[in-house]
């Protein structure tokens, strides 16, 4: 969804689609033989990150709004999962080896992003669907990140369901 609240952002067979909430209409916005996922809004809705294959590799580019003319890659060597940080100033995504990246960028009339470094190492889960399309987010300011990751603990305990709990606390 745009942050201004007037789109939305679909996947249709692969393809990028734009719903406009107002017009009560969806368009497409990327399409072709490859496939788009993982698409996000710029925090002022004049610019779209997504990764596509259409390389053959998994990269991550960006497109300006809402006609996608043109397009900038951002990641090198792979990227997926893109994400902005609130102010606009900075695009994060995975690199195929699990590493958070970072780049810098200014937007306006175009679209410049610096190369892209590494933050750190992560530890991600496997995706479960197709349906699965971020895996952590981004504090507004960029400097937390939020994770759903794999944890590894031999001696977990078993979960708990507590039915009817109300009850227990009437008593």
């Amino acid at each position: 969804m745009s942050r201004n609240g007037r789109y939305m952002l679909l996947r249709n067979e692969g393809e990028l689609w734009y719903y406009a909430l107002a017009e009560n209409k969806s368009r497409p916005y990327i399409q072709g033989r490859w496939l788009v996922r993982s698409a996000q809004f710029s925090p002022d809705s004049t610019w779209i990150a997504y990764s596509t294959n259409e390389t053959g590799n998994w990269e991550v580019y960006v497109s300006p709004f809402p006609n996608a003319s043109s397009k900038w890659q951002v990641s090198h060597g792979g990227g997926e999962e893109p994400r902005w940080r609130q102010d606009g100033k900075e695009l994060f995504y995975l690199s195929p080896q699990g590493k958070l990246m970072v780049a810098s960028v200014k937007m306006g009339e175009s679209f410049e992003a610096l190369t892209p470094v590494p933050l750190f190492q992560t530890r991600r889960r496997q995706k479960i669907s197709s349906q699965d399309v971020f895996t952590y987010a981004v504090a507004e300011n960029g400097n937390k990140f939020l994770f759903n990751s794999v944890v590894e603990q031999k001696e977990a305990q078993p979960l708990s369901i507590i039915m009817n709990w109300k009850s227990a606390l009437e008593k």
